[in-house]
């Protein structure tokens, strides 16, 4: 094994070790195939008020999203694990 492939090995570890702890707060990771897929169009005849306002509340829970999303970037349980170890 040649030395810069020790170092980079020596890199790698703390990032894989970090991998392995399950109880932490990650985003759910979604399969490349839903992420490709195409969006779901209402059929043909569907009511254009129905459709109108699906729409309407989808914007309102993306909104609501996004607003949520301003707040503090740091999440509670992070803070919290992070207190506990003196950070």
């Amino acid at each position: 094994m040649t030395r810069i492939a020790q170092i980079a090995l020596c890199a790698a570890l703390p990032l894989v070790s970090a991998c392995a702890d399950r109880d932490r707060d990650y985003p759910r990771l979604l399969p490349m195939e839903q992420l490709l897929a195409e969006p779901e169009l209402p059929p043909d005849g569907a009511d254009p008020a129905a459709v109108t306002e699906a729409a309407q509340s989808r914007a309102e829970a993306l909104r609501a999203r996004a607003e949520a999303l301003r707040r503090p970037v740091i999440e509670p349980g992070i803070q919290r694990r992070m207190r506990q170890r003196g950070g």
